[in-house]
């Protein structure tokens, strides 16, 4: 909407300035409102004229001026909401601001909201701690195209996207199919060239199962030189397992506890698990058939990205 000009304005001080009338009557006559009158009102006595005014465009919120304490707020108490966060700014800094301006204050910084990686608390830990900092200095001295990650992953039959979009304020209702703890088990060995072998089982892994991926699946693909990362598990220290291993002139090098960032294949098994749900398999022989699609769109960018976010230097 055009503003108003400022001949039109100065006719309503006058008319207003005139006495015997009322901002009431003044807004009825010119076909305004009476906020628009009381605006005018208050302008004239405190800039003492009526003209337009800037609009907008430009004017920074003040919260910008406070970068590093955004920041500093953030990473203490990353899991609050916006409420919170501006309860917390008006009692720290006596500066109250609103959960818009807030949230504008925020993503200006990049500072977006996501799903929380859970990890055990055990990870915190001196003892674990020191287990960590001890394979880290140990595998820093291997070549990475040496080294070759093994890990399992469980996949539910039915699984299925867990979000979806709707009109705004309704839900989106869905169904799954009922199996009751049914589930295929996905054992995984990958390199910094290739994905070396996969095998699937119905149900959970134990020592045998994982003797026989090691012998059947990994065994033809490994190199002399070669060194097997593994979680240090009981299934995992079945007999002749490290023995078979060592016949091809490769070695074992168990990873410290609580350490999944340690091991590339969880961006494997992160991105494979979004790729089953797009399709939410039912059969186990479904699971296979998408896990085969899988591995054909990996390329060694994937896996060289995958390694480099693990902090392993790949060039």
């Amino acid at each position: 909407m055009k503003a108003y000009s400022i001949d039109f304005r100065e006719k309503i001080i006058n008319a207003y300035e005139q006495g015997n009338t009322s901002i009431r009557k003044i807004a009825s006559r010119f076909d305004v409102s009476k906020a628009f009158v009381q605006r005018l009102l208050l302008l004239k006595r405190t800039q003492g004229h009526v003209n337009l005014q800037k609009q907008g465009g430009g004017m920074k919120s003040d919260l910008d001026k406070h970068k590093i304490e955004l920041a500093q707020m953030v990473e203490k108490y990353p899991d609050a909401t916006l409420s919170e966060y501006c309860e917390y700014w008006g009692q720290a800094y006596d500066k109250w601001v609103s959960t818009s301006a807030m949230c504008r204050a925020l993503q200006r910084q990049n500072l977006t909201q996501k799903k929380k990686t859970l990890r055990s608390s055990q990870a915190k830990t001196e003892r674990v701690q020191k287990l960590r900092i001890e394979y880290w200095q140990q595998i820093q001295q291997i070549d990475p195209e040496n080294l070759v990650f093994i890990d399992e992953m469980g996949v539910l039959l039915g699984l299925t996207r867990t979000h979806a979009r709707s009109p705004h304020g309704s839900r989106v209702y869905d169904f799954k199919p009922f199996y009751r703890g049914a589930k295929v088990t996905v054992i995984g060995a990958i390199s910094l060239k290739q994905v070396l072998a996969v095998m699937t089982l119905n149900g959970s892994m134990d020592g045998n199962a994982f003797k026989v991926f090691i012998e059947k699946c990994l065994l033809p693909q490994l190199w002399s030189g070669a060194v097997v990362v593994m979680d240090n598990v009981p299934a995992h220290k079945v007999e002749e397992i490290e023995s078979l291993i060592q016949s091809k002139g490769a070695s074992v090098l168990y990873q410290s506890p609580y350490s999944p960032d340690f091991n590339p294949i969880e961006h494997w098994w992160s991105q494979l698990k979004s790729f089953l749900r797009s399709f939410s398999p039912t059969t186990a022989k479904l699971v296979d058939i998408l896990i085969a699609t899988a591995l054909d769109l990996i390329n060694p960018i994937h896996l060289k990205n995958w390694f480099t976010n693990c902090c392993y230097c790949t060039s």
